[in-house]
Order: structure tokens, then sequence, then C-alpha cells
């Protein structure tokens, strides 16, 4: 076609001549089937057989944009994404014109047929799959979900061809069999009708992606966004040392909520030369699953065209290190590393694992790039290339001028007096300026009163002055939410990467219909509780999140993170059946077994997305044996120190459940083994150390070794408070536990601090108003820290509403959870000579802790056997069914709690 491009118009007209031939050919009884199994069809053809089939179906040309941006709208559709023969001038039939089409400045309709092809199944038909073009989309929806898209189809007669990726033949002896092949996949979608609905509902919405604002002059969007910055004072000489030409290294450092990414931001938005240097990259590494490898991965195939990623996957990150500095050369690019704190030594306070080669090849070869990284922790590294900038509050003078820009409606003294006592009260913390003056928007009472009382609360004198500034702000923040707000921003809390506000609202619909969710995010916004990115996506602030997170345990954020995956599925699961605890241990192992023959191919960064697929299902229905078969026999398969340094996916996350369920377990030895081989390997003291320090501490407590556990837990949470860390780790939980169990008045006072939350123990335990909104695991720890301290009759009550919140639950570990609020009801029980009512609880403890506990089992069973009641009441509930004990129970806990 190249050869006739100057002859554009003639063979236009030839085009449209030779296709009118066919005006009057009618459709096929196939052309009807076809839309008899899909309501959404796309083709490339021109001619109209289609539409004359299925005269109820919208016809959609890839040139009307208004039908194309409401492609979604439509419940049944034909999207002719090449053109139609009634426009024959804009059919799209030159290779100019669809290298125009599927450019990289995308087209409306290519960017609606990606969003089809990223998160639907796509059945070919009558189509050889030659065409490059659309093998393009294929290959990039492919890459850009790392393989997770869902699989497409295609009906074929070719055996032996090799097949792009995610493509699955259909094979059938030759095309006379396709009339009875498409009845067979008509009546397995009659068949299904029901279940494909339920999917489809909890998979509504899109995952549009906004072309970044921010950081210009790039050939792909394939990297983060940077904040916006809602209103900006200060740091000038900050900026000026940013730009200093004399530094290849720039750390900013401090505190959460000091603007360390909002600087870099700004610096980027405001003074970024445009004539000194290419463009700006900004990744940022505060998720798990944003891996330094995929990041630098990505940064190069962002450096040139010339590289095949899959070629690189599987080379150190030393070696890819190298390769980055090779395409880097001598161009002038500013790279932004944001929030690599889990990259940085906690004792050595210098970069540490895949970031500390990189951070000295940055020093010492010769470039002409900038690389900015901002953590917390303050990094001791002197050096001519490398300057850091640690971050502190700002000026009482800026700080009136911030308020200024907020328009609150005071005078000019009261708004003198309000900044220079907010300045005072938070030392200029930016963070906490900005939510002050979020409250002051609601008028000059309201934030008075809020002043106030955190300003009652404390003096303030305390070692950690922000962690618990923190603390009581967004406490206060928090107490003056109504409920849809709350459950906003704990829904908010679950995002793993930022969201765009439609998505949002389709994965909250269930818990926030439409107005509620805009009135509620619009309080949000206002009080800067939000971050908005430069593409317009949301996410809250990370102290925020951090505060939220800690407020509730895993298994009561559950809900959220369940509508989360549900929303991500689609990417995943769009034909896999739907995971669920109450599957059998046959239906599992086709998941576990899918693991093993992974291991066996030596496939382990799959088998460990397997794993993570089905973890929470399989421990939550009480397959602790059949999860840990599988997980056992692939960490010894593995390579450890492999899966480290190449940074495989949940490798660390998965083994933190591992130790945790041989602990459980009992398999005490080869969980020790595990640990200690585990904290040879990990980098220095970085952030897996902690990780290490909470799962020890774990180990310790379950064995009863209080001192052993209470030490390990306390240097973990030392490295956490001096580094500024999140506690992602449970580290302060189990170190309260240990505290709370060691029996020491003064250990069980801080740990009973520590489970209220900030709450007072007098509304906690208020018997005219049961709260709701606490925690199962807040009631049974307070409860048991009441008991050790000899008040039975609180610690029952509290031990009744955990257990009364746990037969609702469903997490990894309520069944655990149930028995011991079951054991510890029975133990007081006993002690108020109730005898037959402890039984009934200390048999429900033993259903609970006989798939989850062996250990604590043991002990049970000592208990039962030591206490001295009658043999026959005793051998009768022994021997009661689940439902029996449970409906006893629950009757107890009823009449106990009216």
């Amino acid at each position: 076609m190249n050869k006739i491009n100057h002859l554009k118009t003639e063979s236009i007209e030839v085009f449209y001549q030779e296709l009118i031939k066919y005006a009057n050919c009618k459709p096929t009884i196939i052309h009807k089937k076809i839309g008899e199994l899909s309501n959404r069809i796309i083709t490339t053809n021109y001619d109209e057989l289609l539409e004359k089939a299925l005269p109820d179906f919208e016809k959609i040309v890839y040139t009307n944009t208004f039908k194309v941006a409401k492609l979604s709208d439509y419940d049944k559709y034909i999207y002719k994404i090449h053109g139609d023969i009634n426009e024959p001038d804009k059919c799209i039939l030159f290779p100019s014109e669809y290298e125009n089409l599927y450019s990289t400045v995308e087209k409306s309709s290519i960017f609606e047929f990606k969003k089809i092809v990223s998160d639907k199944s796509i059945l070919f038909l009558g189509f050889s799959l030659n065409d490059p073009y659309i093998n393009y989309v294929l290959d990039y929806i492919s890459n850009i979900y790392s393989g997770f898209n869902p699989e497409h189809f295609i009906i074929t007669t070719q055996k032996n061809k090799s097949w792009p990726n995610k493509i699955t033949p259909i094979i059938i002896e030759d095309y006379n069999k396709l009339d009875e092949l498409l009845d067979k996949l008509i009546k397995i979608k009659v068949d299904q009708t029901t279940y494909f609905e339920e999917i489809e509902s909890e998979l509504k919405g899109n995952s549009s992606n906004s072309p970044n604002q921010i950081i210009k002059l790039s050939k792909t969007t394939d990297f983060d966004s940077p904040p916006s910055n809602k209103y900006w004072v200060g740091r000038s000489k900050e900026l000026r040392n940013i730009g200093n030409d004399n530094f290849k290294v720039i750390f900013i450092t401090g505190i959460g909520g000091q603007g360390k990414s909002a600087l870099a931001a700004h610096y980027l938005r405001n003074h970024f030369d445009s004539s000194k240097f290419e463009f700006a990259d900004w990744r940022d590494f505060k998720e798990e699953t944003n891996r330094f490898q995929t990041k630098l991965l990505s940064i190069i195939q962002r450096l040139t065209d010339k590289f095949d990623i899959a070629t690189f996957e599987t080379i150190s990150n030393h070696d890819l290190v190298d390769v980055f500095f090779e395409y880097l050369g001598d161009r002038k690019i500013i790279f932004v590393f944001d929030n690599v704190d889990s990259y940085i030594d906690l004792v050595t306070f210098k970069p540490t694992g895949s970031l500390s080669y990189f951070f000295e090849q940055i020093l010492n070869k010769n470039h002409n790039s900038k690389f900015i990284f901002t953590c917390r922790p303050f990094i001791r590294e002197a050096g001519i290339n490398f300057y850091q900038i640690s971050l502190s509050g700002i000026l009482e003078t800026e700080c009136e001028k911030l308020f200024e820009f907020y328009k609150i409606p005071i005078s000019k003294s009261e708004m003198v007096t309000l900044s220079s006592r907010a300045h005072k009260l938070t030392k200029g913390h930016p963070l906490w300026l900005n939510l002050i003056a979020g409250q002051a928007i609601r008028g000059i009472q309201t934030v008075n009163n809020f002043i106030n009382s955190i300003e009652n609360k404390s003096n303030f004198n305390e070692d950690n002055f922000s962690a618990i500034l923190s603390e009581k702000i967004l406490n206060e923040v928090w107490n003056s939410l109504n409920d849809k707000q709350k459950l906003l921003i704990r829904g908010l809390s679950e995002t793993v990467k930022p969201e765009n506000e439609e998505n949002l609202r389709n994965i909250l619909d269930s818990e926030l219909n439409g107005n509620q969710f805009i009135k509620s995010l619009r309080v949000l916004k206002n009080l800067n509780l939000i971050e908005t990115l430069s593409d317009g996506e949301i996410e809250l602030h990370p102290l925020v999140k951090e505060f939220v997170l800690t407020k509730y345990h895993r298994n009561e954020r559950a809900k959220f993170i369940t509508l989360f995956v549900k929303f991500y599925d689609k990417f995943i699961y769009i034909l896999k059946p739907k995971l669920n605890s109450n599957l059998t241990i046959s239906e599992f192992q086709n998941w576990t077994l899918k693991i093993e023959l992974q291991i066996n191919k030596n496939d382990f960064k799959s088998a460990l997305i397997s794993l993570e697929e089905v973890r929470h299902a399989i421990i939550t229905a009480g397959f602790l044996e059949e999860y840990l078969r599988v997980a056992e026999l692939l960490y010894n398969k593995l390579n450890w120190n492999d899966a480290i340094s190449q940074e495989y996916p949940y490798f660390h996350s998965q083994f933190i459940t591992l130790t945790t369920i041989q602990t459980q377990i009992g398999k005490f030895d080869l969980c020790s083994t595990n640990l200690n081989k585990y904290s040879k390997i990990i980098a220095g003291k970085s952030i897996h150390y902690l990780a290490f320090c909470s799962q020890k501490c774990y180990f310790f407590w379950y064995q009863g070794l209080f001192n052993e556990a209470i030490a390990i837990a306390e240097e973990g949470v030392f490295l956490l408070e001096e580094s500024s860390l999140t506690d992602n780790f449970s580290l302060r939980h189990n170190l309260a536990l240990s505290l709370r169990d060691s029996k020491n008045e003064n250990d069980i006072k801080k740990a009973l601090d520590y489970f209220l939350q900030n709450e007072s123990l007098d509304k906690v335990i208020n018997r005219d108003q049961i709260n709701f909104e606490f925690s199962s695991q807040l009631y049974g720890n307070v409860g048991k820290c009441l008991e050790l301290i000899g008040r039975y009759d609180d610690a029952l009550y509290c031990y009744c509403i955990s257990f009364k919140k746990l037969l609702n639950e469903n997490y990894d570990d309520s069944t655990l959870n149930n028995g011991y609020a079951s054991f510890w009801i029975a133990e007081i029980l006993f002690r108020y000579k109730k005898f037959k009512d402890g039984f009934y609880f200390l048999k429900y403890a033993e259903i609970c802790w006989e798939k989850t506990s062996p250990p604590r089992l043991k002990l049970l069973k000592k208990t039962w056997s030591d206490c001295v009641f009658d043999k026959v009441t005793k051998d009768t509930i022994q021997n009661m069914t689940t439902w029996q004990v449970e409906s006893y129970c629950k009757s107890f806990i009823n009449q106990e709690l009216i």
C-alpha cells in the first residue's frame, strides 16, 4: 500500500466501488449467532453485515468521538475500529493511517480498545492475528499488567502455529464446524448467565489513565505522579540547593508530614530548567509491590526504544544498574526516587539492598543527571557529590502566609493569634498546620476548640514529639468526622496505589452511594486529609493512612480490602472461580497443585503470586496444613538470596505468614531455623529487620518466653522510632502482647495503654452502650489486661463483646482469636464456680483451636481434665456438635450483655 499512497483519492474510490458490489449481500446465521454469544462486538471489517444481522445493536465507528466516549454506556454495540463503508474516506487503509491511529498520541478510539483488552476476555473469530497493530495493543496491555491481564481466545484451524502471549487457540477441524462450536459456546453462556452477571456487577468501572501534567517531554507515560501542592510557602533556601549543579545526589529527609515529596514536586513544577534537562522522571517506592528492579527496568525502557525488558528480567540488580548507566550516558535528566525508606539500613542509616550499589554508582560514575531521593531517616553520608536537605518546620511568618491562602473568615488580629498558636503547637509542621487550617475553614470557634482539645491533653515534652502529636491531632480530626466520612477514609486507606475518583466511587459503592461519596470526599479534601496527584488521582496523606491502618487491625480492614481486591480482580481473576473460605479442601487443591507445578518448574515468582492469591481464603477456611505444605515446599526449593536480591514479589509477606502459622501450629524448631536464616540474609538492619524482630517476638511470646520476646521487640521498636518509619509489621502490637502476659504490673499498664488506642477505658467498658466501632481485638486484649489486674467483671464483659463480634468475622485469625475469647471466658466462669457454662466455652475453644493451634489445644485439654466437675455433664458437652455448643454460647453472651 505504501507504493500507492500518493494515489490515495483514486484508491479510496476503487475501494468504495469494490465494497458496494456486496451491498445487497445478506448476513449469515453465523453473524446472528455472534450477537447471541456477546453483546459487545469489535470488528475491523468495513461492511454492514453485522449491523443487518443485529439491528438492535448500536453501531459505533471510531470516527464518532461522542459515541466512543460513551462506549461503556451501551448495552449492545458493534464497534468498528477501522471504519465504515458509509465513510470510505475515513476508513483506515494505508500504513500511515494505521500509524497515526495507533500512535503514542493516544486516540480516544484506541484508548477505549485498550481498556476493553485490559479487563475483558476477547474471542477472535475470522481473524488471523497477523495484524501488527492489533498485536501491538495486545502486547502493550500484557506488558502494562505484567501478564495479569485476561486470557484471550481465537477460533482457528491452525494446530501448530505459535500465538502471541495470553492468546489461547480453540482448534476446529475446518470452518464448517464453526456453526456447531458457536452453538456450544452459546449454551455455555446461557448456563452461566447468573455467574457472569454477578462477576460483571462486581467489576464495573474502568481504569483510565490520565496523562501526567507535570513531568513532560517523555516518550511514554509509564511513571508515577508527584503530588500537587495545594498551597506553597517558604523552603526558598531548600529549592535553591536542589537546583545547585554541584550535587549529583540530593536526599530530602525528615519526619512524616514535613513535605519531602511536596518539596521535590514543587521544584519540578516551578523550578525545572528545560534548557538544562530533557525531562524529569518520578518513581514512588512507598508500596511493597514497587520493587527497585521493576522501577529501574521501566526507567531504562523509557530511556531507549531498543530495550527488551524480557531480556533483562533475570539479571542481577548490580548488572541492571550498569545497564542503566550505559543507556543513560551523558544525557541530562532529573530522577526522583520518592519514599525509599525500605531501602535504608536503620543502624548505619545508609542505602542498603538493591539501592546501595545504585547509590554508589550515582556518586562515582561520570554522568550529567541529578538524582533526588526522599525518605524519613537522616542519611549518614558525606561527599562532594552528595547533599542532604533535612526538613524541619516552617517559620511563624510563613505559617501566617499559609493560613491567608485559605481565606479563613476571621479578622487580621484573629489570624495572627491563630497562626501563632498553631505554629507553637506544631513547631511549624506543614501537615499539622494544614489540618488546623482545614478546621479553621469550619469556623473560628471550631478551630479554637480543636486546638484546645490538643493542648489540654499534653505538655508535649515527651521524647517522641512527632508521633505523639500525630496521634493527638489525627485522633481529634477523626472524632470530628461523621460515619460516612469515616467509611470513605477507611476505604481510601486500603488503596495500594493512587486512584481516580470514578474508580473509588465504584469500588466503595456498596458502602457509600454516589451522593454520600461526593459529599464525604469534598469534606476530606477541605480538611486536607487527601493528596491530589498531578494526574488527578487521589490518595490519603501517608501519615493519615498510617493513623487509620494503626487504628484498625487487619481483620477489621478486611471488608475494605476485599472491595479493592474485587475491583483489581478484573485484571487477574476474570475467568477464574471466585476464591472464598467456603471452598472444600479438594477445591483449594486446584490452587495448591498449580503452585506445586510452578515450584517444580522452578517458576518461583509465579508460585509466590499464586500463594498470595489463595493465602487469605485457605487460611480463613482453616486448612493451615495445606497452606504450610506448599509454602514450606516453596521456601525449601527457592534460593532466598536470589529472592531477596531480585525482589521476588510477596517473598517477604509470605515469609511472615509462613512463620506465623508455623508458630501457631507448634512447629517451633522449623520456624526458628527459618527466622535465623532470614535474619542472616536480609540486608543489614533495613525495614525487613523490623519484620524479623516482630516475627521473633511473636515466636517467643507464643511459647511463653516473655523476656526474650520483650527484648527483641524493644530493639525493633527503638529502630522504628529512630527512623520515624511506619509500624507495618505489628511490632508494637506483639510487644504489647508480651508486656501484658509478663504479668508485671507496670508492663500490663503499658500494654493496656497501647491496646486502648487513645480511647478512655470508661468508654470501652461502658455497659449502657456497647461501642461497636471498637474492634474484637481491642475488647479481647483490654479484657485480658483487666483480668490480669483482678478486674474480672470488666474483663468478662470485654470478652463477651469480643466473642460476639468474632462470630460475625471471617478473617485469617478470627477462628484462632475466638479460641482465646472462649478460653478466657471459661477461665473466669470457673473462677465464679459457673462450671457448666465454663465447659461450654472451653469446648468451643477446643473447636476453634483444633485446626489453628495444637499448642493451645494441649493447654486447653489439661484445663479440661484438671477441672473437677460432674463427669456426665462434661462428657455430654464434649460429645455435642459444633452448632449446639455455639448456640449455647451465643445465648449465654446475649443474656450476659443485656
